[in-house]
Protein backbone atom coordinates (compact mmCIF):
# COMPACT_ATOMS: atom_id res chain seq x y z
CA UNK A 1 0.00 0.00 0.00
CA UNK A 2 1.47 3.54 -0.90
CA UNK A 3 1.23 6.37 2.13
CA UNK A 4 -1.57 7.99 0.37
CA UNK A 5 -3.73 4.91 0.39
CA UNK A 6 -2.81 4.29 4.03
CA UNK A 7 -4.13 7.38 5.33
CA UNK A 8 -7.62 6.69 3.54
CA UNK A 9 -7.64 3.60 5.25
CA UNK A 10 -7.08 4.61 8.64
CA UNK A 11 -9.66 7.52 8.10
CA UNK A 12 -12.52 5.23 7.07
CA UNK A 13 -11.27 3.00 10.08
CA UNK A 14 -11.64 6.03 12.02
CA UNK A 15 -15.31 5.86 13.01
CA UNK A 16 -12.90 7.03 15.74
CA UNK A 17 -13.83 7.57 19.08
CA UNK A 18 -14.66 11.25 17.89
CA UNK A 19 -17.09 9.95 16.03
CA UNK A 20 -18.64 7.35 18.01
CA UNK A 21 -18.90 10.16 20.41
CA UNK A 22 -20.68 12.18 18.12
CA UNK A 23 -22.98 9.44 17.49
CA UNK A 24 -24.11 8.45 20.72
CA UNK A 25 -24.87 11.49 21.86
CA UNK A 26 -26.92 12.30 18.83
CA UNK A 27 -28.73 8.74 19.89
CA UNK A 28 -28.70 10.05 23.17
CA UNK A 29 -30.61 13.23 22.40
CA UNK A 30 -33.01 11.33 20.20
CA UNK A 31 -33.95 9.22 23.03
CA UNK A 32 -34.63 11.97 25.22
CA UNK A 33 -36.55 14.01 22.98
CA UNK A 34 -38.65 11.24 21.40
CA UNK A 35 -39.08 8.68 24.86
CA UNK A 36 -38.59 11.95 27.93
CA UNK A 37 -40.73 9.33 29.86
CA UNK A 38 -38.03 6.75 30.55
CA UNK A 39 -34.94 7.45 32.46
CA UNK A 40 -31.39 7.42 30.50
CA UNK A 41 -30.55 4.28 32.87
CA UNK A 42 -33.48 2.69 31.13
CA UNK A 43 -32.97 3.27 27.70
CA UNK A 44 -31.54 -0.25 27.42
CA UNK A 45 -35.60 -1.58 27.55
CA UNK A 46 -36.18 -0.11 24.17
CA UNK A 47 -36.81 -2.53 22.12
CA UNK A 48 -36.68 -1.89 17.70
CA UNK A 49 -40.13 -1.29 17.54
CA UNK A 50 -40.21 1.92 19.84
CA UNK A 51 -37.17 3.00 18.21
CA UNK A 52 -37.78 2.73 14.28
CA UNK A 53 -41.43 3.78 14.94
CA UNK A 54 -39.96 6.73 16.50
CA UNK A 55 -37.66 7.54 13.91
CA UNK A 56 -40.24 6.91 10.72
CA UNK A 57 -43.05 9.54 13.22
CA UNK A 58 -39.64 12.11 13.19
CA UNK A 59 -38.88 11.60 9.59
CA UNK A 60 -40.50 14.75 7.87
CA UNK A 61 -39.51 16.81 10.36
CA UNK A 62 -35.93 15.75 9.11
CA UNK A 63 -33.74 16.58 6.06
CA UNK A 64 -32.73 13.35 4.40
CA UNK A 65 -29.19 13.47 5.08
CA UNK A 66 -30.09 14.11 8.68
CA UNK A 67 -32.32 11.36 8.69
CA UNK A 68 -29.43 9.17 7.50
CA UNK A 69 -27.31 10.52 10.03
CA UNK A 70 -29.64 9.78 12.24
CA UNK A 71 -30.27 6.27 11.67
CA UNK A 72 -26.66 5.20 11.42
CA UNK A 73 -26.11 7.00 15.05
CA UNK A 74 -28.85 4.93 16.23
CA UNK A 75 -27.26 1.45 14.26
CA UNK A 76 -24.43 2.19 16.07
CA UNK A 77 -25.69 3.01 19.89
CA UNK A 78 -27.63 -0.01 19.55
CA UNK A 79 -24.57 -2.09 18.14
CA UNK A 80 -22.62 -0.60 21.31
CA UNK A 81 -25.06 -1.97 23.72
CA UNK A 82 -24.67 -5.32 22.23
CA UNK A 83 -28.35 -5.10 20.48
CA UNK A 84 -27.06 -6.46 17.17
CA UNK A 85 -30.72 -7.39 16.54
CA UNK A 86 -31.65 -4.23 16.62
CA UNK A 87 -29.02 -2.10 15.14
CA UNK A 88 -29.30 -4.27 11.95
CA UNK A 89 -33.10 -3.69 11.40
CA UNK A 90 -32.33 0.01 12.03
CA UNK A 91 -29.83 0.07 9.72
CA UNK A 92 -32.87 -1.72 7.20
CA UNK A 93 -35.33 0.80 7.72
CA UNK A 94 -36.03 3.47 4.81
CA UNK A 95 -36.58 7.07 4.99
CA UNK A 96 -40.48 7.07 4.20
CA UNK A 97 -40.28 10.53 3.37
CA UNK A 98 -37.97 9.81 0.24
CA UNK A 99 -39.63 6.39 -0.45
CA UNK A 100 -43.25 7.87 -0.29
CA UNK A 101 -42.32 10.99 -2.38
CA UNK A 102 -43.44 13.19 0.71
CA UNK A 103 -42.53 16.91 0.65
CA UNK A 104 -38.99 17.53 2.13
CA UNK A 105 -38.47 19.64 4.90
CA UNK A 106 -36.38 22.97 3.30
CA UNK A 107 -32.41 23.22 3.60
CA UNK A 108 -32.05 26.06 6.13
CA UNK A 109 -30.46 29.15 4.42
CA UNK A 110 -26.91 28.96 4.63
CA UNK A 111 -24.55 31.65 4.95
CA UNK A 112 -22.92 32.58 1.93
CA UNK A 113 -20.00 34.70 2.25
CA UNK A 114 -17.23 36.06 4.83
CA UNK A 115 -14.66 38.83 5.12
CA UNK A 116 -11.07 38.15 5.08
CA UNK A 117 -11.02 39.52 8.65
CA UNK A 118 -13.62 37.06 9.89
CA UNK A 119 -11.68 34.30 8.28
CA UNK A 120 -8.72 35.22 10.00
CA UNK A 121 -10.66 35.46 13.32
CA UNK A 122 -11.99 32.32 12.87
CA UNK A 123 -8.81 30.19 11.86
CA UNK A 124 -6.76 31.85 14.75
CA UNK A 125 -9.64 30.63 17.21
CA UNK A 126 -9.06 27.08 15.90
CA UNK A 127 -5.32 27.88 16.20
CA UNK A 128 -5.83 29.29 20.00
CA UNK A 129 -7.82 25.71 20.56
CA UNK A 130 -5.22 23.42 19.09
CA UNK A 131 -6.98 22.65 16.16
CA UNK A 132 -4.57 22.60 13.89
CA UNK A 133 -6.68 19.99 11.75
CA UNK A 134 -9.55 22.54 11.35
CA UNK A 135 -7.64 25.28 10.37
CA UNK A 136 -6.25 23.40 7.74
CA UNK A 137 -9.13 22.49 6.42
CA UNK A 138 -10.72 25.64 6.35
CA UNK A 139 -7.87 27.21 4.57
CA UNK A 140 -7.87 24.35 2.01
CA UNK A 141 -11.12 25.02 1.21
CA UNK A 142 -10.52 28.80 0.76
CA UNK A 143 -7.50 28.55 -0.85
CA UNK A 144 -8.49 25.68 -3.95
CA UNK A 145 -12.48 25.83 -3.38
CA UNK A 146 -12.66 21.75 -2.59
CA UNK A 147 -15.60 20.15 -1.10
CA UNK A 148 -14.81 19.41 2.52
CA UNK A 149 -15.39 15.49 1.44
CA UNK A 150 -12.64 16.52 -0.96
CA UNK A 151 -9.77 17.42 1.14
CA UNK A 152 -8.69 14.15 1.84
CA UNK A 153 -7.54 13.75 -2.21
CA UNK A 154 -5.85 17.10 -2.71
CA UNK A 155 -2.32 16.30 -3.73
CA UNK A 156 0.71 18.74 -5.05
CA UNK A 157 3.19 18.04 -7.49
CA UNK A 158 5.40 21.32 -7.94
CA UNK A 159 2.96 23.99 -8.90
CA UNK A 160 0.05 21.78 -9.33
CA UNK A 161 -2.42 21.38 -7.54
CA UNK A 162 -4.75 17.73 -8.02
CA UNK A 163 -8.38 17.39 -6.56
CA UNK A 164 -10.00 14.36 -7.09
CA UNK A 165 -14.15 15.11 -7.84
CA UNK A 166 -15.70 13.61 -4.77
CA UNK A 167 -19.41 13.99 -6.16
CA UNK A 168 -19.54 11.90 -8.84
CA UNK A 169 -23.34 10.96 -10.01
CA UNK A 170 -25.97 11.15 -12.32
CA UNK A 171 -24.48 8.84 -14.63
CA UNK A 172 -21.25 10.68 -14.35
CA UNK A 173 -22.66 13.65 -15.20
CA UNK A 174 -22.39 15.53 -11.91
CA UNK A 175 -18.81 15.60 -9.92
CA UNK A 176 -15.38 16.23 -11.74
CA UNK A 177 -11.54 15.86 -10.86
CA UNK A 178 -9.57 18.67 -11.86
CA UNK A 179 -6.14 19.77 -11.99
CA UNK A 180 -5.66 23.57 -11.01
CA UNK A 181 -2.11 25.70 -10.98
CA UNK A 182 -1.01 28.44 -8.95
CA UNK A 183 2.80 30.26 -8.33
CA UNK A 184 5.10 28.77 -5.89
CA UNK A 185 4.65 30.89 -2.96
CA UNK A 186 0.52 30.02 -3.00
CA UNK A 187 1.33 26.36 -3.60
CA UNK A 188 3.58 26.05 -0.55
CA UNK A 189 0.64 27.79 1.55
CA UNK A 190 -1.70 24.88 0.28
CA UNK A 191 1.26 22.41 1.08
CA UNK A 192 1.29 24.17 4.87
CA UNK A 193 -2.65 24.12 5.06
CA UNK A 194 -2.41 19.99 3.74
CA UNK A 195 -0.13 18.96 6.18
CA UNK A 196 -1.62 20.51 9.12
CA UNK A 197 -4.86 18.80 7.71
CA UNK A 198 -3.11 15.59 7.53
CA UNK A 199 -1.29 15.84 10.98
CA UNK A 200 -3.59 13.76 12.72
CA UNK A 201 -6.65 11.40 11.68
CA UNK A 202 -9.94 12.74 12.12
CA UNK A 203 -13.24 12.15 11.13
CA UNK A 204 -15.09 14.71 8.39
CA UNK A 205 -18.04 14.57 11.34
CA UNK A 206 -15.52 15.60 14.13
CA UNK A 207 -13.87 18.23 11.86
CA UNK A 208 -17.09 20.00 11.01
CA UNK A 209 -18.55 19.76 14.59
CA UNK A 210 -15.34 21.23 15.79
CA UNK A 211 -15.19 23.75 13.48
CA UNK A 212 -19.00 24.70 13.77
CA UNK A 213 -18.48 25.08 17.68
CA UNK A 214 -15.54 27.70 17.07
CA UNK A 215 -17.97 29.02 14.46
CA UNK A 216 -20.76 29.85 17.13
CA UNK A 217 -17.75 31.39 19.23
CA UNK A 218 -16.64 33.79 17.22
CA UNK A 219 -19.33 34.71 15.58
CA UNK A 220 -22.08 35.28 18.91
CA UNK A 221 -24.38 37.65 16.99
CA UNK A 222 -26.20 35.89 13.41
CA UNK A 223 -25.62 32.85 11.48
CA UNK A 224 -22.09 31.37 11.70
CA UNK A 225 -20.33 30.54 8.84
CA UNK A 226 -19.90 26.89 7.87
CA UNK A 227 -17.31 25.26 5.65
CA UNK A 228 -19.09 25.43 2.65
CA UNK A 229 -19.52 29.51 3.41
CA UNK A 230 -16.11 29.44 2.18
CA UNK A 231 -16.78 27.50 -1.40
CA UNK A 232 -20.00 30.05 -1.76
CA UNK A 233 -17.20 32.39 -1.32
CA UNK A 234 -14.61 31.18 -3.48
CA UNK A 235 -17.53 30.92 -6.74
CA UNK A 236 -18.07 34.72 -6.03
CA UNK A 237 -14.54 35.30 -6.00
CA UNK A 238 -14.45 33.06 -9.24
CA UNK A 239 -17.71 35.16 -10.71
CA UNK A 240 -15.24 38.65 -10.28
CA UNK A 241 -12.15 37.12 -11.69
CA UNK A 242 -13.30 36.97 -15.09
CA UNK A 243 -12.94 33.41 -15.78
CA UNK A 244 -14.95 32.13 -17.99
CA UNK A 245 -18.10 30.11 -17.75
CA UNK A 246 -16.11 26.75 -18.64
CA UNK A 247 -12.97 27.46 -16.28
CA UNK A 248 -15.66 28.37 -13.42
CA UNK A 249 -17.13 25.19 -13.78
CA UNK A 250 -13.92 22.97 -14.09
CA UNK A 251 -12.28 24.97 -11.16
CA UNK A 252 -15.16 24.38 -8.70
CA UNK A 253 -15.45 20.42 -9.68
CA UNK A 254 -18.48 20.76 -12.00
CA UNK A 255 -19.32 18.98 -15.13
CA UNK A 256 -21.94 21.57 -16.30
CA UNK A 257 -21.84 25.79 -16.42
CA UNK A 258 -25.03 26.36 -14.37
CA UNK A 259 -23.92 24.79 -11.49
CA UNK A 260 -21.58 27.98 -10.94
CA UNK A 261 -25.31 29.67 -10.38
CA UNK A 262 -25.90 28.39 -7.04
CA UNK A 263 -22.63 29.64 -5.86
CA UNK A 264 -22.15 33.24 -4.20
CA UNK A 265 -23.21 36.68 -5.45
CA UNK A 266 -20.47 38.29 -7.80
CA UNK A 267 -21.28 41.49 -6.13
CA UNK A 268 -19.52 40.35 -2.72
CA UNK A 269 -16.62 38.30 -4.96
CA UNK A 270 -13.08 39.43 -4.34
CA UNK A 271 -10.83 38.79 -7.91
CA UNK A 272 -8.10 38.73 -6.18
CA UNK A 273 -8.37 36.33 -3.71
CA UNK A 274 -8.23 33.88 -6.85
CA UNK A 275 -4.79 32.27 -7.19
CA UNK A 276 -6.05 28.88 -9.01
CA UNK A 277 -6.98 28.51 -12.75
CA UNK A 278 -7.20 25.67 -14.55
CA UNK A 279 -4.10 23.51 -15.25
CA UNK A 280 -1.88 24.21 -18.59
CA UNK A 281 -3.20 21.24 -20.87
CA UNK A 282 -6.40 20.40 -18.50
CA UNK A 283 -9.01 18.93 -20.49
CA UNK A 284 -11.80 20.98 -20.50
CA UNK A 285 -14.04 19.42 -22.93
CA UNK A 286 -16.05 17.31 -20.47
CA UNK A 287 -17.40 21.07 -18.96
CA UNK A 288 -21.40 20.96 -20.21
CA UNK A 289 -22.38 24.64 -21.65
CA UNK A 290 -26.20 24.56 -19.55
CA UNK A 291 -26.03 27.68 -18.58
CA UNK A 292 -29.52 30.13 -19.59
CA UNK A 293 -27.35 32.07 -21.89
CA UNK A 294 -25.98 29.22 -23.97
CA UNK A 295 -29.41 27.10 -24.42
CA UNK A 296 -30.60 30.30 -25.72
CA UNK A 297 -28.06 31.07 -27.87
CA UNK A 298 -27.97 26.98 -29.02
CA UNK A 299 -31.75 27.50 -29.57
CA UNK A 300 -31.84 30.07 -31.96
CA UNK A 301 -28.85 28.65 -33.86
CA UNK A 302 -31.30 25.50 -34.13
CA UNK A 303 -34.18 27.97 -35.50
CA UNK A 304 -32.19 29.71 -37.72
CA UNK A 305 -31.04 25.94 -39.36
CA UNK A 306 -34.37 24.41 -39.82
Amino acid sequence: LCARSFVHIKRRISMNTDTQTAYRSLATHFYTTRFPEIPVSALDDLDEFRIIGALLRAAPEYRPDYFRRLRNALALDQKLRGHFWIAQEINRTRNPVTVLGLPRKRKQARRQRIADDDFDKWVRALLAKGLGVEAGALMLISMTGARPCELSDISIEGTRISILGAKHSHGGLRGADRVLEADQDFCLLVRNALEAFRSDVRSLDSIRMAIHEAAKEVFSRGKPPSMYTLRHQFGANLKASGMSRVEMAYVMGHQATDSIGRYGDKRYGRAEAVKVRPAKGADLSKVRATHAGYARTRSKALQAAC
